[in-house]
């Protein structure tokens, strides 16, 4: 053997016996404590005693009233509703290590909206909440003395109790099917392409068979009228029954976080105070996205109570919209028709893994009335409908023109009403219309199934016709209620 490879073998050696004492000295048995957020002493907010073990961890009012709710033994669900900026995804990567901590040996799941998204903020913020990453390069969490191993390609921290903390994915959520877990962590679940009605059952399903809480944490901001609205603020799921889970909501103002200096705060006030965003950025609320394709779409202009929807529509009169579906809904939109020449939307087929059969029994059972019916471009479905007596016909499907069609008809004319009225109860395309934003338009990520029904209706019957010519087709003007008090 060569000098220099005895020398190798001695570097080689020496390392080994290095790493092992490094092992040897990392702690197994650290404890968690709690204390009131004081930012001028602490800025950080997180202190590390190596010497009492002990992992302490700062936390401001509504970070403690979230740590609360998390302890309650009845709760299956924490919210942690916040603004920009409120160290609501701080607090949940605090709570999640402190939960790995007190359970040896267990499992926990942190999951993010995507993997490239992710690695860049959930999965970062994580990482810094460990002690002794400070100066680590990002997304290096090895270098905490409370880490055991890092598998990046397996997306796995083991800390070194034991505990295994899984980084999961919103877009992949898929892979967590099989796994177990003492506590989850959602990070910005409003921003999942998911669905989260699905997520939320699978995930609540799987907090068992190890130690833990067996509570999720999600911290969010809202964006738009989407799942997580439906979940956290309807308490429905997405059938529109009540959700089964337990639910606490804890809300924040950016503007309360003591660890945001006078500077950044008044930044946020000039930035978003007085805008359209104010509520979401600052508070966490569901509001309407920006670049919404219809901007002119609100609650209290268009949309009606089904009793009321009923008496404004000709009984002999009729129009629906169908969009074909399997793992995404199958949609047929009833609509019907004021003395103005308003169209109103009465009542939604909304449903997935079904047949265009379950569309027709729904048509029978319910006893709707035959009109005209403009399809998605299915040939058998089309088929099958006119064999139940409705006529149909292939719509156009061309985006542009139909999305102009129905702008046109949420806009007033000149006696105050508006060209199109949706019944309450079709919540699914109430909240299509707030969400439905304009980089979304004709990709995959739009959910968009009930907007497609209606816009092959409504462009159906309009084909570019200007609102003065609504009421010309209308025989029962003058019997037809007046709801303009409610449009104008």
């Amino acid at each position: 053997m060569t000098k220099r490879n005895v020398e190798r073998r001695l570097d080689s050696v020496a390392k080994q016996v290095v790493d092992t004492d490094a092992e040897a000295a990392r702690p197994t048995d650290i404890d968690v404590r709690w204390r009131t957020a004081a930012p001028d002493e602490r800025p950080e907010g997180l202190l590390y005693d190596s010497d009492a073990g002990e992992l302490i961890y700062d936390l401001w009012t509504a970070q403690r009233d979230c740590l609360n709710a998390l302890k309650r033994e009845d709760t299956d669900l924490v919210a942690f509703l916040s603004g920009y900026g409120s160290g609501k995804s701080i607090f949940g990567a605090r709570w999640l290590i402190a939960q790995a901590l007190a359970h040896p040996e267990s499992r926990f799941l942190a999951m993010g909206i995507d993997f490239t998204k992710a690695r860049d903020a959930t999965f970062r913020i994580l990482f810094e909440q460990l002690p002794g990453t400070a100066t680590a390069p990002p997304n290096d969490p090895e270098t905490s003395p409370i880490v055991a191993d890092y598998n990046q390609s397996a997306f796995r921290l083991t800390l070194t109790n034991g505990a295994v903390i899984r980084l999961g994915s919103g877009a992949d959520w898929q892979r967590c099917a099989g796994d177990e877990f003492g506590a989850i962590w959602l990070d910005e679940p409003s921003h999942y392409a998911a669905d989260l009605h699905d997520l939320r059952e699978m995930l609540g399903g799987r907090l068992r068979g190890v130690a833990g809480p067996k509570v999720m944490c999600w911290t969010l901001t809202g964006n738009g009228y989407n799942d997580a609205w439906e979940i956290i603020e309807q308490r429905q799921d997405k059938t529109g029954d009540p959700i089964g889970d337990e639910l606490a909501v804890v809300r924040a103002s950016t503007l309360e976080n003591p660890y945001l200096d006078a500077g950044t705060i008044e930044q946020f006030k000039r930035q978003y105070e007085g805008t359209a965003r104010e509520a979401q950025a600052l508070e966490g609320r569901f509001d309407a996205p920006k670049g919404r394709v219809y901007a002119d779409f609100e609650r209290a202009t268009h949309v009606i109570e089904p009793s009321t929807a009923a008496d404004v529509v000709d009984d002999n009169w009729r129009l629906y919209g169908y969009d074909a579906g399997w793992r995404d809904p199958r949609v047929l939109l009833e609509i019907g028709r004021t003395g103005a020449g308003q169209l109103v939307v009465l009542d939604a087929f909304h449903e997935t893994e079904c047949h265009v059969e379950d569309v027709i029994e729904w048509l029978e059972t319910d006893a709707k009335p035959r009109g005209e019916l403009f399809a998605d471009h299915n040939p058998s479905d089309i088929d099958e409908l006119r064999r139940a007596g409705y006529r149909t016909r292939a719509a156009e499907k061309a985006i542009d023109p139909g999305i102009a069609d129905v702008r046109r008809r949420l806009q007033a004319g000149d006696d105050g009403r508006v060209g199109l009225l949706v019944s309450s109860q079709c919540e699914h395309l109430v909240r299509e219309f707030f969400g439905y934003t304009e980089d979304e338009v004709g990709t995959t990520n739009a959910i968009d199934h009930c907007l497609d029904a209606l816009r092959y209706a409504v462009h159906g019957v309009d084909e570019g016709r200007p609102i003065d010519s609504w009421d010309e087709t209308s025989e029962s003007s003058s019997r037809m209620p007046d709801i303009s008090g409610r449009v104008g």
